[in-house]
């Protein structure tokens, strides 16, 4: 028997802290009834469910595992959309249907996306403490010089918000497009799509080849591979 939000935060992509919360709001429910206790102990043989959604528990020695993804450009980062798109989880054989996505990749956007099975490592990977790399290739219409190189690595300002030191370097250019390898620490939402839209270019493709110390490689596009702990 362990503590309820231990066992919920390593099942879901939630936190210890936000299943705390749930339970004071009375969205949890074990075995049928509402729990209101926080020291709640239950194993992984308990039916629970959060705001009536069913939980699939799982032990630790099942959460041992990451996912790379090669995400395709037009899918969104989501289980379900209201307009019908396509997902990441249309390319997910069924039994992959409970893997959690490290952060997201706006729909447009392409290349390496982190899955686990592992709320508590999602989280892990996700905070701005870990300070883990993200390396992406860009390619931007028009001409990306040096000085707008030298400002990304101050640390770049849209307006009153500074992002971190970017680095940066162009691969290619021509005089319509330049192709950039850009290496962030942050996972801002559209953050280098932001930065070129403030300086008059735009972001034609936008692909992730790293994150941390995973590296996409030559995984085909719509392609899951696990890699175990």
């Amino acid at each position: 028997m362990e503590r309820i939000n231990k066992v919920l935060a390593r099942s879901t992509g939630f936190s210890r802290r936000d299943i705390d919360r749930l339970i004071d709001e009375g969205a949890v429910e074990i075995d049928g009834k509402t729990i209101l206790s926080k020291g709640c102990r239950i194993n992984v043989n308990s039916k629970v469910k959060i705001n009536q959604k069913i939980i699939t528990l799982k032990r630790d020695n099942e959460l041992n595992s990451i996912y790379l993804f090669h995400k395709p450009r037009g899918c969104l980062v989501t289980k379900s959309d209201p307009k019908n798109r396509k997902t990441i989880y249309d390319f997910l054989k069924k039994n992959h249907n409970d893997l959690l996505s490290v952060g997201r990749l706006d729909y447009n956007t392409e290349g390496l996306l982190l899955l686990t099975n592992n709320g508590e490592l999602k989280r892990k990977l996700e905070l701005p403490s870990s300070n883990l790399e993200r390396v992406y290739k860009v390619k931007v219409q028009g001409t990306v010089d040096n000085k707008i190189i030298q400002k990304l690595a101050l640390g770049y300002r849209i307006n009153n918000f500074k992002y971190k030191p970017i680095k940066a370097y162009i691969t290619h250019n021509t005089k319509t497009y330049t192709w950039l390898m850009m290496t962030l620490t942050e996972g801002k939402n559209r953050e280098i799509r932001n930065i070129f839209e403030s300086l008059n270019l735009t972001v034609t493709r936008l692909i992730r080849v790293s994150y941390g110390k995973y590296k996409l490689g030559n995984l085909p596009k719509g392609i899951v591979k696990n890699i175990k702990l």
